[in-house]
């Protein structure tokens, strides 16, 4: 039987899901609409401008569904965790605040941007205005995932009298900017949302491409050329942060390190494990690369913590070894479908131009959307049973009230409603805006 703990757990584990997909969309749109809207300028070019717009429309319903979404997370994080928010509340509260300040950024910019498309002599006083809306909504991303960090390695206030004793004291209100998971996750965060939030606009001009009426077939390829490009660099970005952020657990959270690695005992030398099944205690039917594992910690010699250092009342679940894996498989091949797509268009065999890439380009939005999901999944169960690491356990932090479960299964409605609804949405909002007559084509 289901307990309340188990509620409260799915239940911001299933919005947080929905929610970084909107978000994601949120951060990346921004970019793609600057760069059509400059294109457009610099080349006096209609279809570039006319893209900006269109897309432009699409931002503001996201930004509305995205606020509405993220605002029922920020209730669920005092509804459903309540000892954690008392402890947030006191330490680390300060990015919080600061982010409803980027929010109001991010929203009058829109306005000023939307309203004000044919009010400037000077049109790259527009693009400025869009640089500021992007501006916001990366803002909005860095502050809450600097809570984020302050959950995987806290400071800014004297842990052992907590918990020792429980009370508050020493606060530092500053540290939280600036915790040992800081850096590496924000950058990582960006990187990523970036790259799925691209791609995902990548994968819809390549449908369209594969579908519309040869008249609109420049549009389409030049949406597709723009949010490719924005992925070429994202995904670049996502490696080189991933690979740090992997190595830096092995300092900063070595039983999330040696959960994901699957090691159950400290070694040097250690080997790259993939794959596996533990029964019995044993791992067994995996596949190993020798040395690789260490060699990626800086040398051979290297040191790769192991879960045997550790109660194995604090191991996480070890099935984050599988979906790390899985990560790792998937965003390898998709980084090679990338740089093979790269390499043709920059030899000029025009890729775009062959429905086999486009219907390749298609399927890979959808793998985009899950190693997203696939990588925060890993990082937030990876940190189990903590929901601040080595100071607050999950089951410590949670709200056990039965009156919450009718609260949870109604959230969890509209959760599941969101995105069919919104798609909704922009079908609708298109539905007489005929884009011939914006192109001024026949």
């Amino acid at each position: 039987m289901l307990s309340v703990l188990d509620f409260d757990r799915f239940l911001m584990g299933f919005s947080l899901g929905v929610h970084i997909i909107l978000a994601s969309i949120g951060i990346a749109l921004p970019v793609i609409i600057i760069l059509a809207e400059f294109l457009g300028i610099r080349k006096k070019d209609k279809i570039y401008t006319t893209l900006a717009k269109r897309l432009s429309l699409i931002l503001i319903v996201l930004f509305a569904v995205g606020t509405a979404s993220g605002t029922l997370v920020a209730l669920e994080l005092f509804l459903l965790w309540p000892k954690f928010m008392a402890l947030v509340g006191q330490v680390a509260i300060l990015p919080v605040y600061i982010e409803v300040f980027a929010f109001f950024l991010e929203a009058i910019f829109l306005a000023i941007y939307m309203l004000s498309w044919d009010s400037f002599d000077n049109k790259y006083v527009h693009v400025f205005f869009g640089v500021l809306v992007g501006i916001g909504g990366a803002a909005s991303a860095i502050l809450i995932t600097m809570l984020n960090s302050f959950m995987n390695t806290p400071n800014g206030f004297n842990i052992s009298t907590y918990l020792s004793t429980g009370r508050i004291v020493g606060v530092n209100p500053l540290a939280i900017f600036s915790t040992p998971a800081t850096g590496i996750e924000v950058s990582h965060v960006l990187a990523t949302s970036y790259f799925a939030g691209a791609f995902i606009f990548c994968a819809y001009m390549a449908y369209r491409l594969l579908k519309c009426d040869p008249k609109y077939k420049e549009y389409y390829m030049k949406g597709l050329k723009i949010t490719f490009s924005l992925v070429v660099i994202a995904t670049f970005f996502s490696v080189v942060t991933g690979i740090i952020s992997i190595n830096s657990l092995a300092s900063i959270q070595p039983e999330k390190y040696a959960a994901l690695e699957a090691n159950l005992f400290t070694r040097s030398n250690a080997s790259e494990i993939i794959g596996g099944i533990l029964i019995n205690g044993t791992l067994r039917d995996y596949f190993s690369i020798p040395g690789l594992q260490s060699a990626l910690l800086g040398s051979s010699n290297a040191v790769a913590p192991g879960l045997n250092e550790f109660p194995k009342s604090t191991w996480p679940p070890l099935i984050v070894h599988d979906t790390f894996d899985l990560m790792v498989f998937l965003g390898f091949g998709f980084g090679l479908f990338v740089l093979i797509v790269l390499v043709l268009q920059l030899i000029r065999k025009k890729p775009f131009e062959k429905r086999w890439i486009l219907y390749l380009i298609v399927i890979a939005g959808g793998v985009a959307v899950l190693l997203l999901e696939l990588g925060w999944m890993t990082a937030e169960v990876g940190r189990q049973p903590w929901i601040i690491y080595n100071v607050m356990l999950v089951s410590e932090a949670a709200n056990y009230s039965t009156s919450i479960i009718p609260i949870v299964i109604g959230l969890i409605v509209v959760y599941a409603l969101i995105l069919p609804i919104t798609a909704i949405m922009l079908k609708m909002l298109f539905r007489d805006r005929e884009l011939s007559k914006e192109l001024g084509i026949p």
